[in-house]
């Protein structure tokens, strides 16, 4: 009888949010885990020291109640490789794993293997862009070696996310922009995309779909697009367009969603209706779908983001306690 039960017993145990969090006037970052639906804010367990204006991204280790967090620490004069990986436990244990992190920057898993976009300031020029060296580095969680599977100079790299055994990477340089594939065993690299405006963002990858998307516009255009890239052919479709600069393409459950405009949510890709309510006048910027939930961030210009939670089934609103005023984020949830 006990082993009958307990299947029900863990599907009935509560989910936990990894709820990442900064005042807006200070300099220390909150992590706590805050059950879902509790109106009680949970204790945090670690705070960790963040420049007061910088942003900060995390992901939780798969299995684990550990959090990677991302962040640039102190004050400095260029941020631009100034950031830090760390480890942190439930019982406030941090151990800085790898610096040299790009700014915002957000940590990718393949299973259980953690990457980052890492790199060097390359000398100033009077005439032109700087020419940074840039990496993407595997970070063993054990022990914090790092792995080099992508090298390159140029302007900026972006770790879109992965796809199987392979990470997508947005790749700016001086003449251009392209995005490739880098499988994490061979580190074989395949060119997706050969030449793209350098300003495309907001990617995200379709695993099921096997396809990555993002935002991008056209020189002279006025007009910002949402792009569908296949992994395996390279084929290229415009799936959407708008004139603002956040159309934040989302794959949801029910397929490609986009924000047309602000105040407006998410809207599906192809057809009509709202995939995702607004919560108000600003974006929803959604960072993960899992158990049924939409876990998203709605920004606004003038005040601090919150993190909304929304079932899929019938877009109900899914209560998450959080500090008021508070920048806020989430980096991914246990049982």
């Amino acid at each position: 009888m006990v082993f009958a039960l307990l299947p029900l017993a863990l599907a009935a145990a509560p989910l936990d949010v990894a709820l990442l969090s900064k005042d807006a006037a200070s300099s220390t970052l909150e992590v706590r885990w805050q059950p879902l639906t509790s109106p009680t804010l949970a204790e945090p367990f670690a705070a960790l020291p963040v420049h007061p204006d910088e942003t900060f991204r995390g992901v939780v280790l798969p299995g684990t109640r550990t959090v990677a967090v991302v962040r640039v620490p102190a004050l400095v004069r260029d941020p631009s490789f100034a950031a830090t990986l760390s480890l942190v436990t439930p019982d406030g244990a941090e151990r800085v794993l790898a610096t040299g992190l790009a700014r915002a920057s957000k940590p990718v898993l393949v299973g259980a293997r953690l990457f980052v976009e890492r790199g060097r300031a390359g000398a100033p020029s009077p005439t032109d862009y700087r020419v940074d060296e840039l990496t993407v580095s595997e970070v063993d969680v054990l022990s914090g070696r790092l792995r080099t599977v992508y090298e390159t100079k140029g302007l900026s790299t972006h770790l879109a996310g992965a796809v199987g055994r392979e990470l997508v990477l947005y790749v700016a340089g001086p003449q251009g922009a392209k995005v490739e594939a880098v499988h994490v065993d061979t580190l074989a690299v395949r060119t997706l995309v050969p030449a793209l405006p350098p300003m495309a963002h907001d990617f995200t990858v379709d695993v099921a779909g096997k396809a990555v998307l993002f935002t991008v516009a056209e020189p002279g255009v006025e007009r910002w697009f949402v792009e569908r890239v296949e992994l395996a052919t390279g084929r290229q479709q415009r799936l959407a367009e708008g004139d603002t600069v956040a159309l934040l393409p989302t794959v949801l459950p029910g397929g490609v969603a986009y924000q047309r405009a602000p105040g407006e949510g998410l809207v599906w890709a192809g057809r009509e209706g709202v995939a995702l309510p607004s919560r108000g006048p600003g974006f929803e910027r959604v960072r993960f779908v899992v158990e049924g939930l939409v876990f998203a961030r709605h920004e606004t210009a003038d005040a601090a983001p919150v993190v909304t939670v929304t079932r899929v089934k019938d877009l109900g609103v899914v209560s998450l306690a959080q500090p008021t005023g508070a920048i806020v984020d989430v980096a991914g949830v246990a049982r």
